[in-house]
This record gives structure tokens, C-alpha cells and sequence, in this order.
């Protein structure tokens, strides 16, 4: 069962370098290529290997990041920041803050893209001082999603706001 995990992660992982614009080996070779280029920074197991940067082109890193659970929890900061809306705060619903960690981190964090496509979601990104935010929005409803990405080594997942009510 692991390996089978690991091989598919290291599927996903090649698919989104394909997308990234890299050359990739033919099907029938590519586990090697993929081993090879992940030696040179191979102090972490295989596993870490097969979850590594999805891609440094944001829009590549995204697709992975929504359609791959493994890769949210590979890139999600821990503590995450999370802030959403109390409905119920008196006398006015007001802005909440709580830092997610361990049990309180449910994975996944963004709907994958299909999701977005069945729940009729929106995607918007804009870009803040280097950082992406992503938003999904549910036009003519309150949902509104935003997630907010900063590039190290590679992006990472850093705050989520809930503003739906």
C-alpha cells in the first residue's frame, strides 16, 4: 500500500512538472529521472522526495496544491492562521482568529478543482507584496474563501480566511 501511495505521488509529481514546462522522461522511464533529480537534495526519505515544490510557477503549484492532498499537507504552515467570521458575536458578527494545528488542521483546506467546478466556485488570485491570494467565491451567495500563499524554497499555504457568514 506505501509503495503503491509513493508511486502515485511521484505520479502527480512528474504530471505537474510536465505542466512546469521541464522535460520528463518517457512513461516507461519515468522513475529514474525522477529519482535522479531529487538526489542531490535527498536528506529527507523518499516519500518527503515524491511530495517535494510541485512547481515555482504559482499557477502550476496551485493545480497540484488544490488536486493533491498530500501536497496541502506538505505545504500548509503549522501553525496555520485562520481567520473567519463569528455569526453569532454580540452585537455584530466580528472577525475571529485561531492558529490550526494538530487535530484542529482538517485536510484538505481548498476544495480540489473539481469541487470548485461541481459547487460552481470562482477562482480570482491577486498578488500582495510577492505573496498570492487565491479567492473562491459562490456568485449570489455569501461563501467566500481566501488563501494566502508566500514563496520560499517554494509557496506555502500561510492563512486561510473564511468571510462567508
Amino acid at each position: 500500500m506505501m509503495k503503491r501511495n509513493q508511486l502515485l505521488l511521484l505520479s502527480a509529481l512528474l504530471g505537474s512538472l510536465a505542466l512546469a514546462g521541464c522535460d520528463v522522461a518517457s512513461k516507461s522511464s519515468q522513475a529514474a529521472p525522477a529519482t535522479q533529480a531529487a538526489a542531490p537534495s535527498a536528506t529527507t526519505p523518499a516519500a518527503k522526495a515524491a511530495i517535494a515544490c510541485p512547481s515555482q510557477d504559482f499557477d502550476a503549484f496551485l493545480k497540484a496544491f488544490a488536486d493533491d492532498v498530500e501536497v496541502q499537507k506538505a505545504h500548509t504552515q503549522r501553525p496555520l492562521q485562520s481567520d473567519s467570521v463569528d455569526p453569532n458575536a454580540d452585537p455584530e458578527p466580528k472577525q475571529v482568529t485561531a492558529m490550526l494545528d494538530g487535530d484542529a488542521l482538517q485536510f484538505p483546506v481548498m476544495p480540489s478543482s473539481q469541487t470548485q467546478k461541481s459547487d460552481g466556485l470562482v477562482l480570482s488570485q491577486t498578488e500582495l507584496n510577492g505573496d498570492k491570494q487565491v479567492m473562491l467565491v459562490k456568485p449570489d451567495t455569501d461563501y467566500q474563501l481566501s488563501f494566502f500563499f508566500r514563496k520560499g524554497e517554494c509557496w506555502t499555504l500561510y492563512r486561510k480566511r473564511d468571510d462567508s457568514l
